[in-house]
């Protein structure tokens, strides 16, 4: 059976749910770690399977306390066998105004030349690699989130700006960097701009005025 092509409204209807759904429930991603994982020791076995009214929870020293951590079987590079490897979790929450202001003043520092691009590409996009320490700051800023995302120096952004530019690849980058663009939802903020400045430009009917009074 042939599919049926979607129309032009239909695949914008299609990307404004995908918007939507990344707007109110966030993104979860997760990055694999450098480090090989430990085993338990044999002694903390030993006793968690002898005394199961006082387990001892092991974990590894290496890997900081607030850490979301977990270790798990992945392919390997040939995809002939699986290893055991430690995944650390992300959550980017539904962006708040403050984040997105910050978002958008690391997205202005960076110039992109379209043109330049097309007449050159091998040369030109490799000039782009400069930028690797503000796209690494720009997902730092969206996962953390909070209010303290504006201060100029946060110790908190720095550490996880170096985190990523030492653990992400380039095509987690590049998905990551479209997510982030869609949550930011630029359409939507333009359109409170416009709602605010309809209201501010059109004079309420009499009848409803009186009745807002």
């Amino acid at each position: 059976m042939e599919e049926k092509e979607l129309t032009r409204e239909q695949r914008i209807e299609i990307e404004e749910k995908a918007i939507q759904a990344l707007l109110q429930m966030g993104v979860r991603f997760s990055v694999p770690l450098k480090i090989k994982p430990k085993s338990q020791p044999k002694y903390i076995s030993w006793w968690n399977r002898n005394f199961p009214g006082h387990v001892r929870i092991w974990r590894d020293k290496r890997i900081p306390k607030h850490w979301d951590v977990t270790t798990e079987q992945i392919p390997s590079t040939d995809g002939s066998t699986v290893e055991m490897v430690y995944m650390r979790h992300f959550y980017i929450k539904p962006l708040y105004l403050g984040t997105i202001d910050v978002l958008r003043s690391l997205y202005l520092k960076i110039s992109y030349d379209e043109e330049a691009i097309e007449k050159e590409p091998l040369v030109e996009t490799k000039k782009y690699f400069k930028y690797i320490p503000q796209m690494a700051e720009i997902a730092a800023v969206a996962v953390i989130n909070d209010p303290t995302v504006t201060e100029r120096s946060n110790r908190q952004v720095k550490d996880l700006k170096d985190f990523f530019l030492s653990h992400l690849t380039v095509s987690r980058l590049q998905r990551l960097a479209d997510v982030i663009s869609q949550m930011m939802n630029a359409g939507g903020f333009t359109y409170s701009i416009r709602s605010i400045r309809e209201v501010g430009t059109t004079k309420p009917h009499p009848t409803k005025a009186a009745k807002i009074e």
